[in-house]
């Protein structure tokens, strides 16, 4: 698989995550660290989408302080 088809599957992935916090919209059902859990997974996500389309690779962690830099 190439960097991008890489990328473009991690950003896939971004999404869903995405498509789930559209849809925890109420407090009473999602608790904030739910909700958080996923905000944090879409990010994460993103994050290694754009170093995978940049540099072909991004570490395996789930820092987002560690992907940024």
């Amino acid at each position: 698989m190439s960097k991008i088809e890489e990328a473009e599957a991690m950003l896939r992935m971004a999404f869903l995550d995405y498509r789930a916090l559209t849809g925890m919209e109420s407090e009473d059902i999602f608790a904030d660290e739910i909700f958080g859990f996923h905000v944090q997974q879409a990010i994460e996500k993103g994050f290694k989408a754009w170093l995978c389309a940049l540099t072909g690779q991004y570490p395996l962690t789930h820092d987002l302080t560690r992907l940024l830099t």
